[in-house]
């Protein structure tokens, strides 16, 4: 897609979240016209917008249900429906990239999801390879922050994806509420940071790393969603365990991503890396620790020249009881040029550990113990320079008695 194409989609999706759900038809029939892929378009972002839940992988009660006008023109699975050893059991969400499902694995006795793309998509060969890169990219990958493929498959000629069924809300539910608290966000931020890494480590670049693709379950773990946009780009050190899959590059001058999340680079249009799924962690960051997003302008058109030109205020402007060391890793994440930014997910990984460990954790008895020991031992090298006949240029002498 060439940023005219992409600025038409976003300038006509503007014009459909502000107004009513049951209005959108008629607008976008006198806005496309013919033009039927841009109607889709935009019907997919509407469909992966705030006001329109698109979960990949949402649990009931957290999904919104298709109306009934939408139901008659798709293919929805009944209950009972099987595929393979798979029974549906209920319609739990739907989007742009098909619908989900809960069913029951009847082999291995578990709940499991199914994503299911639509047949009127799969006759789309760029939403169909979406579909396709997107299991063979998350399929690829074993880690516990990273959403788990258990099968592949086809039905009526439509692909699918069975998944493990996941609990919980997505991370843009919990910022709905507010910022989150500091732990909170370092612990999830860390979680996320890990989960990216095993993805490069395994030459995935996730390319659309947003709020609506990170999945918060019931018991605090992250889990990163989505995988519709991949890339993959051969890691350095894969070795018989790396991935199998083979994703096209982007064609330069096409843009990928979400707009307020994408790296300068994505909007430029330019080949996005490693370093591009840190900037956009970088955002995600910086909105769960202010509850604001780090770039949000009133048109896409502004929020990408702000991505490309602007700062955003500072996280200590906006909740000044934050650690100081928290800030410099948001700005080195945000860094317009790569190159400034951490180079791998597990130095940002490492750097918001140290900083929970060093700032936030409280001491407990053995680490008080450890600090009255070390002050013993520098009281004792004290002592030990004053007696002697060559003190040290640098007496430690100085600490506290």
């Amino acid at each position: 897609m060439t940023r005219e194409r992409w600025q038409q989609v976003c300038d006509l999706l503007e014009q459909a979240l502000e107004v009513a759900p049951q209005q959108r038809p008629a607008l976008l029939d006198r806005a496309c016209g013919a033009d039927r892929p841009l109607r889709q378009e935009v019907e997919v972002l509407l469909a992966s917008s705030d006001r329109v839940r698109s979960s990949f992988l949402q649990a009931p009660p957290l999904v919104e249900r298709m109306s009934q006008t939408e139901s008659t023109t798709r293919d929805v699975l009944t209950p009972g429906a099987k595929l393979g050893p798979y029974l549906i059991q209920s319609l739990i969400g739907t989007g742009g990239m098909g619908e989900v499902y809960r069913a029951r694995d009847t082999e291995l006795k578990r709940e499991v999801a199914i994503k299911v793309l639509p047949e009127f998509w799969s006759r789309d060969p760029e939403r169909l390879h979406r579909f396709e890169l997107e299991a063979q990219a998350a399929a690829a990958l074993n880690h516990p922050n990273i959403i788990s493929i258990h099968h592949v498959g086809q039905h009526n000629g439509s692909p699918y994806i069975v998944t493990e069924l996941l609990q919980g809300e997505t991370l843009r539910e919990r910022l709905n509420k507010g910022p989150m608290r500091l732990r909170e966000a370092l612990d999830d931020a860390t979680e996320i940071a890990q989960g990216l890494g095993a993805a490069h480590d395994a030459g995935i670049i996730h390319r659309d790393l947003k709020p609506e693709n990170i999945f918060i379950t019931k018991d605090g773990r992250v889990k990163i969603l989505d995988f519709g946009l991949a890339k993959f780009q051969p890691a350095k050190n894969t070795g018989v365990y790396g991935p199998t899959v083979s994703l096209q590059p982007t064609s330069p001058g096409h843009v990928l991503g979400t707009v307020g999340y994408m790296s300068p680079e994505q909007v430029r249009g330019q080949p996005a890396d490693a370093r591009s799924d840190i900037f956009a962690t970088g955002a995600v960051l910086y909105e769960m620790l202010t509850g604001n997003r780090a770039f949000r302008k009133p048109t896409s058109a502004e929020t990408m020249n702000a991505i490309l030109n602007e700062d955003p205020s500072t996280v200590s402007q906006v909740a000044p009881n934050l650690p100081p060391g928290l800030q410099r890793i948001v700005n080195r994440c945000l860094q317009k040029n790569p190159e400034h930014r951490f180079q791998h997910a597990s130095d940002l990984g490492f750097a918001l550990e140290s900083l929970s460990e060093s700032t936030i954790t409280p001491p407990t008895d053995a680490h008080l113990q450890q600090e009255v020991s070390a002050i013993r031992s520098r009281r004792t090298l004290a002592t030990a320079t004053y007696s002697s006949p060559r003190p040290m240029a640098s007496s430690p002498a100085c600490w506290s008695q």
